[in-house]
């Protein structure tokens, strides 16, 4: 792939952003940047393309293949698209998001094959879909970038990872279909979202979530967590967790204020899911982020 470093520029119609990161390693490249609202026209590749998009990403996808008509598909949030070779596709990136585009060669592919002895296989794409393995790995990938130290060793590693995951779990010559289709619903996802995010000071039970999607709580949990990546109580602790971080930023509110403000049953409750998903405590947060 080492002739095609500027691959990401195929389709695009807006320029990159000033910062971002460009890697090529032995067989695939990767493309990683804090994308500002941009589109890339029909265009196809002759490698396997995985884009991983970051919330807040609002993303719509057309794409053509030689038995169907054009498709098309629009999702907020984390997402995914896994795209084969040689198909037809393109993309509008309506929000800001945090993007990553990996590029995988043939051979890449037809190795790693042969690694975990696989002899039948051929890449089934995959649109706008949840995978939370794949979006865990982007992240990975996106931070090493950010901190420019981006390796072959980690990078390699990473990617026979991907690769793996996708000839196991996207092969069309396997009978299941990928396990990460479906979800709520962009519609349904949004009105959950958005409910969530004006009651994060009271109880958020998962059968009033349910309630607000007209469906069942244990048929809501399956399928809030296919569209999120997360289960409904851990979704709704990492936001009341990111809303505590923007009042200790923004306020000077007592910490117990703040704990109630997020709808934790408590002061301690709160310094402590908050230095679990954070990293330390509140008290901590607040002075680091002083000037």
């Amino acid at each position: 792939m080492g002739n095609e470093s500027r691959i990401i520029l195929v389709g695009a119609e807006d320029p990159l952003p000033a910062h971002h990161y460009w890697f090529e390693g032995k067989g695939y490249a990767i493309y990683a940047a804090q994308q500002p609202r941009s589109a890339w026209r029909e265009h196809s590749h002759e490698c396997a393309q995985i884009t991983i998009g970051l919330e807040p990403a609002h993303v719509h996808a057309a794409w053509r293949t030689t038995r169907k008509a054009d498709n098309s598909r629009e999702l907020t949030g984390n997402m995914v698209s896994i795209i084969r070779p040689g198909e037809p596709h393109r993309t509008l990136w309506q929000r800001r998001a945090s993007l990553i585009h990996i590029y995988l060669g043939i051979d890449f592919l037809r190795t790693v094959a042969d690694q975990i002895r696989l002899t039948e296989w051929q890449l089934q794409s995959a649109h706008l879909v949840r995978d939370p393995l794949i979006e865990e790995l982007g992240r990975a990938v996106l931070r090493e970038c950010e901190a420019e130290a981006l390796h072959e060793a980690f990078a390699g590693s990473m990617m026979t990872i991907l690769t793996t995951h996708l000839l196991r779990t996207y092969n069309a010559q396997q009978t299941s279909s990928p396990s990460f289709r479906g979800g709520l619903g962009p519609a349904r996802e949004r009105r959950v979202r958005e409910y969530i995010e004006k009651s994060l000071d009271r109880e958020l039970s998962i059968s009033a979530l349910a309630k607000v999607a007209k469906m069942s709580p244990r048929y809501f949990a399956v399928l809030f967590r296919q569209s999120t990546g997360f289960t409904p109580h851990l979704y709704v602790t990492r936001r009341r967790v990111e809303r505590a971080q923007q009042l200790l930023l923004d306020t000077s509110l007592p910490f117990a204020e703040v704990a109630y403000r997020c709808g934790f049953t408590s002061q301690g409750q709160f310094i402590t899911l908050f230095r679990r998903f954070v990293g330390t405590t509140p008290g901590r947060f607040r002075n680091s982020s002083s000037p």
